[in-house]
């Protein structure tokens, strides 16, 4: 490494953590200063736009101390400022997983949930930045739902929580955990859209996104369940279809 890289290596030490790298030699503290703030404001204002939720349930301390240390830590692999919030996620997880800062630990046992929450309130972006279209040639709109296979919406996810995030705001934090299915998904009117779903149902959509036939699909949702009548499932099936049909979760049936 020559001298001038060591020398930006150090001044991006300072900005990223100024508390523990002093800027490089001949470099005015109080000048640099300007940029630590300048860049760090940059990044707490547009993740606060990203995560309005997470930011409400923390108070300034615990965010900007989540958000510093995020910035301090990380290694984006993205030159695109858009992308920072996935960014954000991932070193949510990472940092979860390893348990290795003392700080996050602590912050995730008072908001046992807070990953969980920053997930649910990201994953609505990249469904918005998707270019994904839908090929209506290969989707009959009116077609028999529980015998064909269903043409599911392009664009949508499939999503488990411990928590029931879509409920949590500043005033309602809960304390134990609920589990929650949620389909996230971009509707034909091009909004984002939140689908709650019971366990039965998000097993079924899951079980769609096999590309297996409803009717299939019923079945083996049917043995899953060791239900002793799996006819009987059949109604409640084409029940469901029909529901998540009007949610465009299900957009027809698959052309062949």
């Amino acid at each position: 490494m020559n001298a001038t890289e060591q020398y930006q290596r150090n001044f991006a030490a300072h900005l990223r953590n100024p508390e523990l790298n002093p800027p490089p030699q001949g470099v005015n503290a109080e000048r640099a200063g300007v940029y630590v703030e300048l860049l760090f404001n940059n990044v707490e204002d547009f993740l606060s736009s990203c995560f309005p939720v997470v930011r409400s349930i923390l108070d300034d301390t615990q965010w900007n101390g989540l958000v510093r240390q995020f910035y301090a830590e990380h290694a984006c692999t993205t030159p695109y400022f858009r992308e920072i919030s996935a960014e954000f996620v991932e070193w949510l997880t990472s940092a979860s997983l390893s348990d290795r800062s003392s700080a996050f630990a602590e912050r995730s046992r008072s908001v046992p949930f807070l990953l969980e929450l920053a997930h649910y309130e990201w994953v609505e972006i990249p469904l918005t930045l998707d270019n994904s279209v839908i090929d209506w040639s290969t989707i009959d709109p009116e077609g028999d739902l529980l015998e064909g296979i269903p043409a599911l919406n392009p664009v949508m996810v499939l999503q488990s929580y411990q928590y029931p995030v879509h409920r949590i705001s500043a005033e309602n934090q809960p304390t134990e955990p609920e589990p929650t299915h949620l389909i996230v998904l971009r509707d034909q009117q091009n909004t984002i859209q939140f689908v709650t779903l019971n366990p039965a149902t998000a097993r079924l959509v899951q079980l769609l996104q096999e590309n297996l036939s409803a009717r299939e699909a019923i079945f083996q949702l049917a043995e899953e369940m060791q239900h002793p009548e799996p006819e009987q499932l059949l109604a409640f099936g084409q029940q469901i279809l029909a529901q998540l049909k009007t949610q465009d979760v299900v957009l027809g049936m698959a052309r062949d």
